[in-house]
Order: structure tokens, then sequence, then C-alpha cells
């Protein structure tokens, strides 16, 4: 049975695939940066199945994405008819090049210093240490300075996009905002701005999927996974660094790795002990109302049930299968059709509109998308406060300026 729904999932994924480079000539789409970072994962988590520590994997869990994907594939398909028939030629994406926008180091250099003083005066009043997950909260975690380190994060795949051999110093500013992803000890949030930096430069020609690009992502991914449980080890507990060390940091990282993939499928070998209401899915968007009307009640979207694979716990389940807890099967072929149509909107928006600000909130989205392996992060704040953040720039820079940008743009 497991070989039937494994070999379904990739005839699938090959099909889809398919269907989308001919529909939108070009594999950077919104069901491909879903669809090909899982199966990646996927293979992962089968090929490590009952080794190593590691549980075995529940293949049924499968019968999710692959139901999940289809419904996904729907609105590109529609969408991409529709963008033909009124000559939107959403087929290739133009953004704008050249030198990085004055804007972008004068916002860079006043975020560099705030962030600076804010590291200082927490070293000096904190008892806890730089590294523990005490410390990132206090530093960054709430708050006016939680919604400053959201701004790192937008000016963080602004400057890696504008990254070229003539503007080094960016690495500067690079650095500086990933120092404060870092310190605030959340993978996702280091990880998803890298994502999306780097997706705008695929777009623009200023890199190209080689032999070398997949092996600097590789070793960027492990690079910053070893960074941090290093970080903890070294600074937080003060242990030496050996190969026993070095083993154990390898085995969470597999296991980070394929946290969702296995959280998954041990969920539903369970019998979905998690499963919630609908309203989780939503939940920005009713923490926001809930302020307004008043009644100041915040939902948190953190899954509280934690399943142990093997090697550690989890309490994520995979882009279709958070959705899938949280919604009847009605809700989710509902949701996943309307978030593709949202998605692929926003695609053809963004070759309506060439310009930088449009092309980063939807490589956003595809960055969202292809952690999909991971967990569903379209139920916190960043997906309303990120873009928001982008249009407010995109008005500051017109603005006060007087940047204008041309309806056509020549791509890098």
């Amino acid at each position: 049975m497991g070989f039937v729904i494994v070999l379904t999932l990739f005839i699938e994924a090959g099909v889809l695939l398919y269907l989308e480079r001919k529909a939108w000539n070009t594999l950077l789409t919104p069901l491909n940066f879903l669809l090909i970072p899982y199966l990646v994962v996927l293979l992962v988590s089968m090929i490590m199945s009952g080794r190593s520590g590691f549980v075995e994997f529940y293949y049924p869990s499968i019968v999710i994405w692959i139901a999940g994907l289809v419904m996904f594939a729907i609105p590109s398909l529609a969408i991409s008819g529709f963008a033909q028939k009124n000559d939107v030629k959403p087929f290739k994406t133009d953004i704008s090049d050249g030198r990085i926008p004055p804007l972008f180091v004068l916002v860079g250099m006043m975020l560099v210093l705030m962030f600076a003083y804010r590291l200082m005066s927490t070293v000096r009043s904190s008892e806890f240490i730089i590294g523990s997950d005490e410390f990132a909260e206090e530093f960054a975690g709430f708050g006016f300075w939680g919604h400053l380190k959201r701004f790192c994060s937008v000016m963080l795949m602004l400057f890696i996009y504008y990254l070229n051999r003539n503007q080094r110093w960016i690495w500067f500013f690079i650095i500086a905002f990933f120092t404060v992803n870092v310190i605030n000890m959340v993978k996702g949030t280091m990880i998803i701005p890298c994502v999306v930096g780097v997706l705008m430069r695929l777009a623009s020609g200023k890199m190209r999927i080689d032999a070398r690009f997949l092996t600097i992502l590789c070793l960027s991914a492990v690079g910053v996974f070893f960074l941090t449980f290093l970080l903890a080890i070294v600074v937080v507990n003060k242990m030496e660094v050996t190969d026993r060390i070095v083993l154990w940091i390898f085995q969470r990282f597999v296991h980070y790795f394929s946290s969702g993939t296995l959280g998954l499928s041990v969920d539903m070998q369970m019998g979905f002990p998690d499963s919630g209401e609908f309203q989780v899915i939503w939940t920005p968007f009713i923490n926001i109302l809930n302020q307004l009307n008043g009644s100041g009640e915040v939902l948190s979207p953190v899954n509280p049930t934690f399943h142990f694979t093997g090697i550690s716990l989890t309490n994520v389940r995979t882009f279709f299968g958070t959705l899938y807890i949280y919604t009847n099967h009605l809700q989710f072929c509902l949701y996943s059709m309307g978030l593709s149509a949202f998605c692929y909107s926003l695609k053809v928006l963004s070759q309506r509109f060439d310009n930088l600000y449009t092309n980063t909130v939807y490589y956003y989205f595809c960055g969202l998308l292809a952690m999909g392996w991971f967990e569903f992060y379209f139920f916190h704040l960043d997906i309303i406060e990120i873009p928001v953040m982008l249009m407010l720039l995109h008005f500051a820079d017109w603005a006060f300026l007087g940047r204008r940008y041309p309806a056509k743009l020549e791509t890098a």
C-alpha cells in the first residue's frame, strides 16, 4: 500500500510540474514552491524511517498531500487561462534592477543602530544570556521591538535581492539583519526572508539554478541550523564542541528537517488527537477583529500537541497536514483552492505592475509556501504585517523620493 501511495504522489507530481510549465512557462510558480521542497523532505523522511532512532513512517499520511495538491492546482490552470485570454502575459518576471535605493540604505542604518542599542540594553538588563529562548523573548519577542524585527525581515529580503559584486557593502546590512533573526532564535524567521530574497534573484535572472547554486543552498541551510544549536550549546550551556556534540546536532537537523512530515505521519497514525476548530486557520484576522471590538482575546495558532519522532518532539504537521486537522473536507478543499487563487492572482499582479514591491509581496507568499514541508505559516500575523510594511515602504519611496516606475522594466 505504501508503494502505491508513493507512486501515485510522484506520478501526480510529474503531471502537475508539466502542466505548470505549460501554463506559466516557468517553474517558479506557487504550486511548484509548495510541491518540490515537500518531495525532497518526504524522501528524507522515508529514507530515515525506522533508522537511527526515527519512528516508522506512516504512508497513508501522504494521501492528504495528494488531495491538497490537486485542489491547489485547479486555480492555477484557471487563472493561467484567464491571463492568456486577456493578454496579461504572466510568463516572465521583470523586477527593477540597478543600484539600491537610497531610502533602503537610510532605513537600514536606522534599523541597525536601533537594534544595536536594543541588544546592548537587553544584555545589561536581562538575567539571561544570548542564545537562550528567554533572552530572545526579551530582545524582540513582542511589542514594538517584535514589530520592528519583522521590518528587519522585510529589509533582509530586499538587500539580498540587491546584492551584487559592485555593492559588496550590502553584506553589512544582510549580516546585521540576519543576526537580529539569529538572536531571536526562530528558525523560520531566519529562513523565510532568505528564501524570498533568493527567489527574487532567481526570477529576475540575477541567479540561476545549477549545481553551484544547489550546493550553496544546502550548505547554507545546514550552516544556519548548526549555528543556532552551537550558539545554544557553547554560549548558553558552556559545553565544548566534540564529535559527539556534532553528531547530536546532526541528528537534530534531520529531526527538524523531517519534523513536519513525521509529525503528520505520527498524528494520523494516532487518529489526529489535535483536531481543532477552523477558526485557528484565521487566527491573525480574528485577533485583529478582537482588538477592534474590544474583547482583547488573543488566539494562538501554535499546536499544543507534541509527538515523539524517535529523536525529539514535534508540534508541526506540514502545510496540508495542519490545514487538515483544523478543517472538514469541504473547508479543506475550499481553503486550498482559495489560497491558491490568491497566490496566483498575486503572480498576475506582479507581472502587470512590474516593480520591486509587488514582486516582493508575491514572492513572500511563495516563500511561505516553500516552507510547507515544515508547517502552515498562513495563520501568523506576518501574512498581514509584512505586506503592509512593504506597501508603506513603497509609498515612502514614491512620495518622498519621487521614484517613478515605467510600465515595463528590463529583466536583469
